[in-house]
């Protein structure tokens, strides 16, 4: 998300400066990024934030700064749940600390809405679910609250941020982004890499669970709208409210890339939930936002990024 929110800005002019180590592509960077860091107004500030923020600071002070850094993905909630929640939790703690010295006008946070992920197993989840909707952990033996629980303590982090110094702050909690450079972890992405590696057939996890799929560049609109709000607004949801059987994505996927294969059940993953809708009358009302990029058309643009890049390339 990062990348497309930079270049937004970049492209309406703005100074800015991107804060990634690269981790995530082994240090490299691409023709995309190249092309971004060509332009004039913005910079590369190639730092580990979770050991060392002291960049950022010397790099202030900002008038609207976006925390969007993270370790994420699906898999990852069950396969490293310690690595992931201390990451997480150290960035945040690190950006703070940094901007403490010169605070900015304005913060943004991305957070997530897997801090809903067990309201439905406890009868709290409303559908569509508003901001209202309370965050609720059960316990503390569940793996997959390793992401939205460590997101979750970044919202509290920020919003304390914005109490001790003045910092007008939004946490953002975006319901499934989708689009080109997203990674290989998240569902669309992964349907798209597993159907052009050849699987056949396509195993779907949770086939009867629905999402609602908000593209890319629908989320850059509506998180820098967020961010040029004046009034005070602290959690605010981003997405499109349209629910999908994940079955019915992988159906529509198939057909923009013009395969028909049969579908198995992949089965559920552990306390994954069966329905996941946004309500963004709140987002709407504010800024007057309404999603762009139908499905179909997102999918399209989606699946011609993911094959065009070379193999292997794609973090």
């Amino acid at each position: 998300m990062g990348f497309h929110v930079s270049r937004a800005h970049a492209a309406a002019g703005d100074s800015v400066i991107l804060v990634d180590n690269l981790s995530k592509t082994g240090g490299r960077t691409d023709p995309e990024l190249d092309e971004l860091l060509s332009q004039p107004n913005v910079e590369l500030l190639t730092t580990d934030l979770t050991t060392d923020a002291s960049g950022v600071a010397a790099s202030g002070p900002f008038d609207l700064v976006y925390h969007l850094a993270a370790i994420n993905g699906t898999h990852l909630f069950y396969e490293i749940p310690y690595e992931l929640a201390r990451t997480n939790i150290a960035i945040t703690v690190n950006v703070l600390r940094a901007l403490e010295a010169a605070p900015p006008r304005r913060l943004v946070y991305a957070s997530t809405s897997e801090v809903y992920a067990d309201g439905e197993a406890l009868g709290t989840l409303r559908i569509p679910t508003d901001e209202s909707t309370a965050v609720v952990f059960a316990q503390p033996t569940n793996a997959r609250f390793s992401y939205g629980a460590s997101k979750f303590i970044g919202e509290f982090l920020c919003l304390q941020f914005q109490e001790r110094y003045g910092v007008s702050t939004t946490v953002v909690r975006p319901h499934n982004v989708y689009g080109p450079r997203m990674g290989t972890r998240h569902v669309v992405p992964e349907l798209v890499n597993r159907i052009m590696a050849g699987e056949r057939p396509l195993r779907v996890y949770g086939p009867e669970e629905t999402r609602a799929f908000c593209y890319i560049d629908d989320v850059v609109d509506a998180i820098r709208k967020v961010a040029e709000l004046t009034e005070p607004c602290d959690i605010v949801h981003i997405g499109d409210p349209k629910e999908i059987r994940i079955a019915d994505l992988a159906k529509r996927i198939m057909a923009v890339m013009g395969v028909d294969l049969e579908i198995v059940d992949g089965g559920r993953r552990p306390h994954s939930v069966s329905r996941r809708c946004p309500d963004i009358s709140k987002l709407q009302r504010l800024t007057g936002f309404t999603p762009q990029v139908g499905l179909d058309e997102g999918l399209r643009r989606t699946v011609r990024w993911y094959q065009d890049q070379p193999r292997g390339q794609v973090a």
